[in-house]
């Protein structure tokens, strides 16, 4: 087991919504940046009976700024497959996004979401779900939301033993609905990683859609996915 980083979170920012709340996304922004940054690319999607929670990173030293302080939700390297991952900070980071849900309500459905390494982040929120590692108020959690936006999933090389090591991964991976959008222009995250990260996904019983896109049709197509796939 790990030893679970402790991180100083910054502000938190809110959509609350204006139909009858349907669902609950925790939204994770990209590297350097801060969660107010991700309120009107997600007002502009129009879905009014989705909540949006919008956290701001802990400030951490980036061994891809050359050691310098930004907000981040763990420490990264170049991205590849055979990337070092700061496993202490995502756990941490896994532990404060079950505490945002935590305080929902049951009868809606909880999703999380972001971009860059804020889609590596929930990604790896999710597996860690399905793994059975993430709790609240000692019960499993298991978003039916998850969205990626130029992501990859952390740990990728170790999916599929941490899938055989506990009970119920797989029927927990079938109620995820994973959607990952990716760029063919993004030279941080190469869409063929991200397109690798997808299948090992959908190998292991997680129901993924990975498609590649840019500029204002991101939004479309999440737009479209949550109305189709949720009713949302």
């Amino acid at each position: 087991s790990r030893t679970v980083r402790r991180l100083n979170f910054g502000t938190c920012y809110v959509i609350e919504p204006i139909e009858i709340h349907k669902a609950t996304i925790v939204w994770l922004h990209d590297l350097d940046h801060i969660g107010r940054r991700c309120l009107e690319p997600l007002k502009d999607l129009n879905l009014p009976s989705i909540k949006w929670i919008c956290p701001t990173a802990p400030r951490l030293p980036v061994t891809s700024l050359a050691g310098q302080n930004a907000t981040a939700w763990c420490d990264i390297t170049k991205v590849s497959e055979s990337m070092q991952h700061d496993f202490e900070s995502l756990d941490s980071v896994n532990s404060y996004v079950a505490d945002l849900l935590s305080t929902e309500p049951t009868n809606v459905i909880k999703g999380v979401g972001g971009v860059g390494l804020g889609a590596a982040a929930a990604l790896y929120f999710a597996s860690s779900c399905a793994f059975g590692k993430v709790q609240i108020k000692q019960q499993m959690i298991n978003p039916q939301i998850v969205i990626g936006i130029n992501g990859w999933l952390p740990g990728l090389t170790s999916l599929q033993p941490n899938m055989n090591n506990a009970f119920g991964t797989f029927n927990r991976a079938k109620l995820q609905r994973i959607l990952l959008l990716h760029g063919t222009s993004d030279d941080v995250v190469p869409s063929e990683f991200g397109y690798k990260c997808a299948v090992s996904l959908r190998n292991n019983e997680f129901p993924t859609m990975f498609k590649q896109c840019g500029g204002n049709h991101v939004m479309t197509e999440i737009c479209v996915w949550l109305t189709q796939t949720f009713g949302l």
